[in-house]
């Protein structure tokens, strides 16, 4: 199991330049049995042979010429330029003008390498030269053996690194088949114990992603369920007063019937679009299209198309002159529905001859928009409880569908608003407070 692919990759290719490297050291060392160790011991052959010359009776008596290697040969010369000392072949070229030290010559059309120096004692000048093309071998041969090693160490090297990168990647491939070959409804996370380090941020992201589309595929599922449960209802009262429409021979009865079949549709007409509504916000996870907002404004719109229905309950009304500043960040139409859904529940569960009082407050840079109303109120256990989706107070006979103030949840939420739910001062109904930050839009 790989922890880091970082650490193995590191440790593993080290290893595997330590076994190329001995590989090439083996292979050197190899040359250099095969190379170097001949070509010294050649010269060490050679030396000896000098030696014996010099070691001979007549030195420094005879010039005639000593039998000796042909690669190597050397002269000596007196102080009087005299050959006194030279091997075969070497009179045929006069040295004794070179200058001490190293130098290059040419004899008989062949590159020498020679060295010259004066003795100190007999002052006699020793040459000594050696053919370029021994050195232009070895530089050759060395240089095709150390080809001959790169050549057999890349491959070695080529397989391991191949074998170290394959290892490495195995995980990231397992997860990535895990991944490919899921089911699309399959959202579980992704194993993350068994993962290097450096990929265990991606699957974290991975296994975000995961619990996200799980909960929306949950919620639209949960929430096309709630909405046929919902529409099944007002659908088959449709379905009835239509089919006593036709089947009845009086007239009365007819439109009375046809009169709640309208009803009906109206109130499908509001559930579907209360849906939509609530759709929409749920599948969002931030607000678009944010401005500055004027609460006071938008509310004295909404309030307006709602006062024809609040008249026809003889329900007394009322916007309370606002503060200065009613401005907050947000969405203006989302803005717009949360206010219409929060009147329009305190008229429609407000009696008759009750009021609705809507006021806009600034306390301490937070903008209240409050609504409070003479209805039965909601019991405090029961507040929370409200703002699910399709809950109803038990006994309540005003008509709904269960979904104004989860929408009115969804859009405070959106807007970091806060909701309260309490008794007004007087005791009576319920008193209905969202509170917004207020905007900086200096």
């Amino acid at each position: 199991m790989i922890r880091s692919i970082r650490y193995f990759l590191l440790i593993s290719l080290l290893i595997s330049m330590t076994i190329a490297s001995s590989i090439t050291a083996i292979g050197n060392y190899l040359l250099d049995e095969q190379v170097i160790q001949p070509f010294l011991d050649d010269h060490l052959s050679e030396v000896s042979y000098l030696v014996s010359i010099l070691s001979a009776p007549n030195v420094g008596h005879s010039s005639q010429p000593i039998t000796g290697s042909k690669n190597l040969l050397f002269q000596v010369w007196s102080p009087d330029k005299k050959l006194i000392l030279h091997s075969e072949g070497a009179q045929a070229g006069n040295l004794s003008g070179v200058k001490p030290g190293f130098g290059d010559i040419e004899i008989g059309n062949t590159a020498w390498r020679y060295f010259a120096k004066i003795d100190s004692t007999t002052k006699n000048k020793i040459i000594v030269a050696e053919v370029y093309e021994i050195r232009n071998m070895l530089e050759d041969e060395i240089t095709r053996n150390i080809v001959y090693i790169l050549l057999f160490t890349y491959p070695i090297f080529l397989i391991l690194i191949w074998i170290i990168i394959s290892v490495a990647l195995r995980s990231i491939t397992r997860v990535t088949s895990e991944i490919s070959n899921r089911a699309s409804t399959y959202l579980e996370p992704v194993k993350e114990e068994n993962a290097p380090i450096e990929i265990q941020p991606l699957i974290a992201e991975l296994n975000q992603l995961f619990v996200r589309l799980k909960l929306a595929f949950d919620r639209n599922k949960r929430f096309a369920g709630d909405a046929a449960h919902e529409l099944k209802t007002p659908l088959a009262a449709l379905k009835t007063n239509a089919q006593v429409a036709l089947k009845s021979d009086n007239d009365e009865d007819r439109d009375n019937a046809l009169q709640k079949v309208l009803l009906g549709v109206d109130r499908s007409s509001h559930l579907v679009a209360q849906l939509l509504t609530l759709s929409r916000l749920t599948q969002s996870q931030e607000l678009n299209d944010i401005a500055l907002v004027d609460l006071q404004k938008i509310a004295t719109e909404i309030i307006a198309d709602l006062v024809p229905i609040a008249l026809e309950k003889t329900i007394h009304i009322e916007l309370a002159p606002a503060p200065e500043n009613t401005i907050i960040q947000g969405n203006d139409i989302a803005i717009g529905i949360l206010i219409r859904n929060i009147v329009d529940n305190a008229i429609r569960y407000t009696p008759y001859d009750g009021s609705v009082v809507i006021q806009i407050l600034n306390r301490d840079n937070i903008i209240i928009f409050r609504t409070s109303d003479t209805g039965p109120g909601i019991p405090e256990n029961l507040r929370k409880r409200v703002f699910e989706r399709f809950y109803r107070v038990l006994g309540n006979p005003t008509p709904g569908s269960g979904l104004g103030l989860a929408i009115v949840s969804q859009i405070a939420e959106l807007h970091h608003a806060r909701i309260k739910l309490s008794a007004p001062s007087n005791g009576l109904g319920l008193q209905f407070d969202v509170e917004f930050h207020q905007a900086d839009h200096k």
